[in-house]
């Protein structure tokens, strides 16, 4: 641990708090922006590599599935492109196969606001479908082990008079019935309380210090989050963004010089995943 590179990112998530005190109680439409703002600028962008960048918007898969508007998507630069809408406030639609980690933003703890995040990344769960990145020396699809995106939620204000982590699961289980097993959020942060994260071992829980008022459950989903991004990229393989714009089904083919018209068989390209 090196204390002068922790003092850097500990200012940062202070400020980043302060300041979304400080919108909270303007109580204006403008604030869940803000707070997205916040996140992405003060907190996490210090922090990526030139591999991976942060926008808003919704997600898409080559089927032509949309998923309902996240608050921040990190995806690879490696990977199928996303298209802007604006440049200047990353506004985009993310093809599925680039998008490596997704995170809502809540100025408050709720149960309504959790249902909200997970019925979000239950459509893309459920809805979206992930092309192949390996192909044969065809160019057929092969099965391919990958890991999904991270679902995360961070929220900023939590006023709950007994709060514990125990408390925290039970409100959580109660909306993912696979809370214990294969949680759909994998990630969540409640400033000033503590971060939960599932790993191998089961929930971790990381608790904020509040003797020294050091952020430490912050400074845990900032870097697990960041620390996850290479591993969910490398499993990706070279997907063909020629999914999303063509069909292969429509071309034709030259067989010994003679055109036969749209000679495959139509159908529905099937993509075979193993998740980590």
């Amino acid at each position: 641990m090196n204390e002068y590179y922790r003092t850097i990112l500990k200012d940062n998530i202070k400020k980043g708090l302060l300041d979304a005190s400080s919108a909270a109680q303007i109580k204006h439409p403008f604030l869940t922006g803000r707070l997205r703002e916040i996140v992405v600028h003060q907190l996490l962008e210090p922090m990526l590599n030139n591999h991976f960048s942060i926008g808003t918007g919704k997600i898409i898969d080559y089927n032509g599935a949309i998923s309902n508007e996240i608050d921040i998507c990190i995806y690879s630069q490696n990977l199928v492109p996303p298209v802007f809408f604006s440049s200047n406030d990353k506004l985009a639609i993310f093809p599925f196969e680039s998008v490596l980690s997704c995170i809502e933003v809540k100025s408050s703890f709720s149960k309504k606001n959790i249902e909200d995040a997970y019925e979000k990344f239950v459509r893309i769960e459920r809805g979206l479908t992930m092309t192949s990145g390996l192909h044969d020396e065809n160019n057929n699809p092969q099965p391919q082990i990958i890991v999904k995106p991270h679902y995360r939620l961070f929220i900023f204000k939590t006023e709950l008079k007994n709060y514990s982590p125990e408390s925290f699961l039970k409100t959580y289980s109660k909306i993912d019935p696979n809370w214990n097993t294969t949680p759909l959020i994998s990630h969540i942060c409640l400033a000033g309380k503590g971060s939960f994260c599932f790993s191998n071992q089961g929930w971790i829980h990381m608790a904020y210090d509040e003797c020294n008022n050091i952020h430490e459950e912050v400074i845990t989903f900032l870097s697990t989050t960041v620390h996850d991004l290479p591993r969910t990229e490398d499993t990706r393989g070279v997907p063909k963004i020629g999914y999303y714009l063509t069909d292969p089904y429509a071309t034709d083919r030259l067989i010994d010089g003679k055109l036969h018209i749209r000679p495959w068989n139509p159908g529905k390209l099937i993509f075979k995943f193993q998740g980590l």
